[in-house]
């Protein structure tokens, strides 16, 4: 069974200093903004490594915004983001999926399923902070990246970056936040329309589909994104901080209904045929040539896996 080895919060009188395997913690003082990279040199999915310390930096902000620290500090925004050049993330541990449904592991989907949701829905009522989230993306942002950003406040992206939703193609569906965060977003007409044809979308498509914020010009996500945050006086963030208030109370979002859809999920992804299987561990072989290929890959290239590949 896949272990995610869940850590306690890391020492608020450390920050900015936190370490962790899988992603690097900065701080912007002129934005008042905690920035969560993933690493350059980080799984380009989520494994359970990546689930445990994302799950521990949520725990490791709720201290940090209920201590002392804070004053000298402060913190008015999360901003999740990549340094990785051309991928912010592939989504799910899909070799971590078919091996378990090939040993018909029912307990490991299960385990890996609400550790994500858990996060997401963190994600989705801000930490429990009073603070405004942002997602900053460049480059593939698939699967359940996407279903993590779509939890944010706000997107913001590159208008070349890709997004999508690839898991039809195994005869599955994004059972990890996608149905009730686009939903929110577009309704659900929209939102079964992308879901069901595992398109994948351009940055400015998603832009033009009202599903993300804000497009910015290729190589310029992170200048964007802090442009985006600076604010003389606070009055954006208030106002930001409002709408997305306002957005949860008209939409509200539930801990169970995530649970009660991702567990739909794993009994979908459990059930699905040998011919499904082999595409999602195709899928994964794709994935291990596109993290060698970008050592080499030329920089700004994109490489894209898609749900044809």
């Amino acid at each position: 069974m896949t272990g995610i080895v869940f850590r306690g919060p890391k020492d608020p009188s450390e920050f900015p200093n936190w370490r962790f395997e899988t992603l690097e913690i900065d701080y912007d003082r002129e934005t008042a903004s905690v920035w969560m990279n993933y690493r350059v040199d980080a799984p380009q999915c989520y494994t359970p490594t990546m689930l445990a310390e994302l799950l521990q930096l949520r725990d490791s902000l709720r201290v940090l915004g209920m201590s002392g620290r804070i004053e000298q500090f402060p913190f008015r925004y999360l901003v999740m983001t990549a340094k990785r050049p051309g991928v912010f993330s592939l989504g799910g541990d899909l070799a971590t999926f078919a091996a378990a449904i090939r040993r018909q592991d029912l307990a490991t989907l299960v385990t890996y399923a609400h550790a994500c949701v858990d996060l997401v829905y963190g994600y989705s009522q801000s930490l429990d902070l009073p603070i405004v989230t942002l997602c900053a993306v460049q480059g593939q942002c698939l699967g359940g990246a996407l279903e993590a950003a779509l939890a944010f406040d706000f997107i913001l992206a590159e208008e070349n970056a890709m997004f999508g939703l690839p898991e039809v193609a195994f005869n599955t569906f994004p059972g990890m936040g996608a149905v009730t965060m686009l939903t929110r977003r577009v309704g659900s007409a929209l939102t079964q329309q992308i879901i069901m044809s595992g398109q994948t979308y351009t940055g400015r498509q998603m832009f033009e589909l009202e599903v993300i914020d804000q497009v910015t010009s290729p190589g310029t996500i992170r200048a964007a994104a802090v442009e985006w945050m600076r604010d003389a006086g606070g009055k954006k963030w208030r106002r930001r901080r409002a709408i997305a208030e306002a957005r949860r109370r008209s939409h509200p979002v539930t801990h169970d209904e995530l649970i009660r859809i991702t567990e739909l999920w794993a009994e979908c992804s459990a059930r699905i045929e040998e011919r499904d299987l082999r595409h999602m561990e195709r899928l994964v072989r794709a994935q291990k040539r596109l993290i060698g290929s970008r050592q080499n890959a030329p920089e700004g290239e994109q490489l894209l896996v898609s749900s044809s590949s």
